[in-house]
């Protein structure tokens, strides 16, 4: 992998959240002044807390540093807040599209277990768009494929959340336009939890 995992979050997020933990930050140099976003994303640790909604709110790329790896899903885009369901602070709350903050990036699943697939041509067809996956990423199904904005986009109520169906719509075309070569799931929740960045996950990166 060409760059750490903390460049990796701090591409993707795009300062929709936290640099550093509001409260007891051990890593928050004492002059610093945080001038990023205060939303939340949501992570899992498996897949199976994922489907059952157990999970963290996270709202601080400190946050995600700190647990050393240890998630398996997220939510690459930001919402306004996040909190949990229950009094055991297990269950999350608040990951729905009336509540998103900013988008953030695209992604894309393909869904193959194909061992002759070469997710450079996910790269090389990519290209021929006009554009490129900041990042890809190895499942155990296959491959996601992120596509991050050169700056994020905002939702507000003021312009009546126009901004989610407009992007709505490109990934829409980015997927259908995929999925005419390759086993591409249209289907998957635009703004939803992806795999999360890891280590061994991680195949390609450029911030670029």
């Amino acid at each position: 992998m060409v760059s750490s995992l903390d460049v990796v979050y701090s591409t993707i997020l795009q300062n929709g959240i936290r640099k550093f933990k509001y409260k007891n930050s051990r890593l928050k140099p004492f002059t610093f002044s945080d001038k990023s976003g205060k939303g939340a994303i949501f992570a899992y640790r498996s897949k199976e807390h994922m489907i059952e909604g157990i999970g963290l709110v996270i709202t601080s790329e400190e946050g995600i540093i700190e647990n050393n790896n240890k998630f398996s899903h997220w939510t690459p885009n930001v919402f306004r807040y996040g909190t949990y369901a229950d009094e055991g602070r297990m269950f999350t709350k608040g990951h729905s599209e009336d509540n998103l903050r900013q988008i953030n990036t695209f992604f894309v699943d393909f869904d193959t277990l194909d061992p002759n697939f070469d997710y450079g041509e996910i790269l090389l067809a990519s290209h021929e768009l006009g554009f490129m996956p900041t990042m890809v990423l190895q499942t155990p199904h296959g491959y996601q494929a992120f596509y991050v904005l050169d700056q994020p986009a905002f939702v507000t109520k003021k312009s009546n959340f126009k901004v989610i169906n407009v992007a709505k719509m490109i990934s829409n075309n980015l997927r259908k336009t995929l999925a005419k070569d390759f086993p591409v799931d249209v289907n998957a929740n635009h703004f939803g939890i992806t795999r999360m960045p890891t280590a061994d996950s991680n195949i390609f990166f450029e911030p670029q």
